[in-house]
């Protein structure tokens, strides 16, 4: 077995290039000499992301086994276009958890959406995948365009009102969607644009992707009641520590609520299936709501 060793090479100053150029080149020499007893030099940084990579080996361990998603049919070549785009923060593991929801979309009839548009990245990419699964559901995408409107101080950490997801355009999103006729955009806070939606039958699939808790909160009781069964919420960053709002959001509608199924994916989504029409808790919504309502922004 070759044994790796570190080599610390700092770029900097006036010469940086030249320093540069010649520590890669003592790295190869000195490779050469470390070869004969089995060893290897690598860059500080390498061996520190590496020592990172193995702390959480568990997502990757057996990775070669595993099914490359980018090579999915349909669906790496065009999560590979939307990511290269630069309009979504979502990566293949996530945009896949969207495509297979939208593959087991039955029919046209009911409608689906997005809470949570940014720059249209992942908004694009669903309705691309609709198109290619020969879907033309009505799909609402909904943004304020203007970043958070609302957060709670307890459980939503670094996220302030005003201040993340500013670089985001309305009118910008919607040429962007424009090739999709059954894509709507809406813009503004979801809590009063939501009277859009009141039309509609019921909802197959919805995709929320807002962080925070009270808006995460809001769009779970909005939907919970006009999603269809077996329909699917599919809510982003419910494992990341810097969006424990969204979690805790989560968590309160399912414990008050027997009607739904909750996976924790690894990719830090959670998938919300609604298997019954339940019987709610009101004692516990009103509970939730009300604590949030008292600590938010």
């Amino acid at each position: 077995m070759t044994k790796r060793v570190g080599l610390e090479t700092r770029p900097g100053g006036q010469d940086g290039t030249f320093r540069a150029a010649v520590g890669r080149r003592a790295l190869t020499v000195l490779n050469r000499l470390l070869a004969i007893a089995g060893l290897e030099a690598r860059r500080r940084a390498t061996l520190k992301a590496q020592d990172k990579a193995l702390r959480y080996d568990y997502y990757w361990y057996n990775a070669n086994k595993k099914i490359d998603l980018r090579r999915v049919k349909g669906f790496g070549a065009l999560a590979q276009t939307v990511i290269e785009r630069g309009r979504t923060y979502l990566k293949h593991d996530r945009l896949y958890s969207l495509w297979q929801a939208v593959g087991q979309l039955d029919s046209d009839e009911l409608a689906i959406a997005e809470i949570g548009a940014y720059r249209g990245g992942s908004a694009r990419f669903v309705a691309e995948a609709l198109h290619r699964h020969g879907r033309a559901n009505r799909f609402y995408v909904c943004d304020t365009f203007c970043g958070h409107v609302s957060v709670d101080d307890r459980v939503d950490g670094p996220h302030q009102v005003g201040r993340q997801f500013m670089k985001a355009s309305y009118d910008k999103v919607v040429r962007y969607l424009r090739p999709f006729p059954n894509v709507r955009v809406l813009e503004g806070d979801f809590r009063e644009t939501c009277r859009e939606l009141d039309g509609e039958d019921g909802f197959a699939l919805v995709h929320i992707d807002v962080d925070v808790y009270p808006i995460t909160r809001c769009c779970l009781d909005y939907f919970a009641d006009r999603l269809v069964l077996v329909g699917v919420m599919v809510v982003d960053d419910y494992g990341f520590l810097t969006c424990t709002g969204a979690k805790q959001a989560v968590d309160e509608f399912v414990s008050a609520r027997t009607g739904f199924w909750r996976l924790h994916l690894l990719t830090a989504q959670a998938v919300l299936i609604k298997t019954s029409v339940d019987e709610i808790d009101e004692d516990t919504i009103d509970r939730d709501i009300s604590e949030g309502s008292n600590a938010g922004g």
